[in-house]
């Protein structure tokens, strides 16, 4: 049946006829955050931000806000982005269709809601190449787990699901991930691996984003200090990178080392070409020197401390905590005395860099180390 709906609303005439029909029963309009139709079970928690909420017509902000057309049932129809975004809302006994288009009007995914009595049973998603099956387990009020069967045109399908827990008090406690069937995750012999991962915890008492950052910081600290004399001190490195995804920095976090080593900056100038992009690169780095010139963290203490604070970050929908953390470690990892721990060059320095590209690292780099050393590294050629 859903791949059935995308398939003929692909018909840029049928979209066009669809969401005039939608308009067409609106009774009133109401704004809103966030879909207020595409709700499910614990999104705030899965994926931070704020909880969804009708807005004022008075508070409405149409550059941020999502507009939606209600029936006479109350029933939203139809949603209206500020990116000029649509989505289509069908109603049926159990089952409720949405319908997804772009700016342009072609149709971007189809999602299915079974549901009864007011609580979500399963969640189907098709697009054009991949889609989702999710199945919910609900006992005694309280969603146990979510099942997901992950689907695509060109590769393997994979299974996952989420495993709910609760306090004494009702109130969720934790979100597990467990991947039940994926490739890298199964057993040599073929069976599940049932690898999970922590994907959200309840604030602890006292936690705040400002007491986890410390924590994060203080727990790196001390990681790093041990992974410093352990770099391989076969020759000179002029830099230290410090790398997270500033565009989403759960991605990586903890954060993770990359140092470039001489033989490339001079491979690098040798080129000639975009010497202030490669040289302060971690994919580029990596690329040409291997992952030998790299250190990822794993320490079960400061990965629990970093989801943690992920989860805050996420809230919160802002990397500030993570730069301030991350600019709290180069200050201290640029110090004399652990510089000396390392085989480096006399410009050596040690940069915060954001490993997407979307941040450019130079900038912090050149507030960081000073007029003085960085005179030295653009008279060179190097920033």
């Amino acid at each position: 049946m859903l791949k059935e709906l995308y398939a003929r609303y692909r018909d840029p005439s049928a979209a066009i006829d669809l969401l005039a029909r939608c308009r067409a029963q609106v009774v009133r309009w109401r704004w809103a955050n966030e879909s207020m139709g595409s709700q499910t079970p614990f999104s705030q928690e899965h994926h931070g931000g704020p909880a969804t909420r009708w807005i004022a017509d008075a508070k409405a902000k149409p550059q941020v806000h999502v507009q939606h057309g209600l029936d006479a049932h109350d029933r939203v129809l139809i949603e209206c982005w500020p990116n000029g975004r649509t989505m289509a809302w069908l109603h049926a006994p159990g089952v409720r269709h949405g319908l997804g288009f772009d700016a342009d009007g072609d149709i971007n995914a189809a999602w299915a809601h079974r549901e009864q009595d007011g609580r979500l049973l399963a969640l189907d998603l098709v697009d054009a190449a991949r889609g989702f099956n999710q199945t919910y387990h609900w006992q005694g009020g309280q969603l146990q787990r979510v099942v997901i069967e992950n689907w695509s045109s060109d590769q393997p399908t994979w299974w996952c699901q989420n495993l709910y827990a609760y306090d004494d008090a009702g109130q969720l406690d934790t979100i597990v991930l467990e991947y039940l069937e994926y490739l890298e995750y199964l057993e040599a012999d073929g069976r599940p691996s049932g690898q999970r991962r922590l994907e959200y915890q309840r604030p602890r008492p006292g936690e705040t984003l400002a007491t986890l950052g410390a924590e994060v910081e203080r727990l790196l600290i001390e990681a790093i200090a041990v992974q410093l004399p352990r770099i391989p001190r076969t020759e000179p490195l002029y830099c230290l990178l410090l790398c997270f995804t500033d565009e989403d920095p759960t991605a990586a976090w903890p954060p993770f080392l990359v140092w470039g080593r001489q033989s490339y900056r001079d491979a690098v100038l040798a080129r000639g070409e975009d010497v202030r992009y490669y040289l302060w690169a971690p994919d580029e780095i990596r690329h040409a020197q291997g992952d030998a010139d790299e250190h990822w963290f794993d320490l079960p203490a400061l990965t629990e401390a970093c989801q943690r604070h992920g989860q805050y970050m996420a809230l919160r929908q802002s990397p500030v905590s993570a730069r301030r953390v991350l600019k709290q470690v180069a200050a201290w990892l640029d110090a004399p005395e652990r510089r000396a721990l390392l085989h480096t060059t006399e410009d050596f320095v040690v940069a915060v860099a954001d490993n997407s590209g979307n941040l450019d690292p130079l900038p912090g780099m050149r507030r960081a180390i000073g007029p003085e050393r960085w005179a030295r590294l653009k008279s060179r050629g190097y920033v």
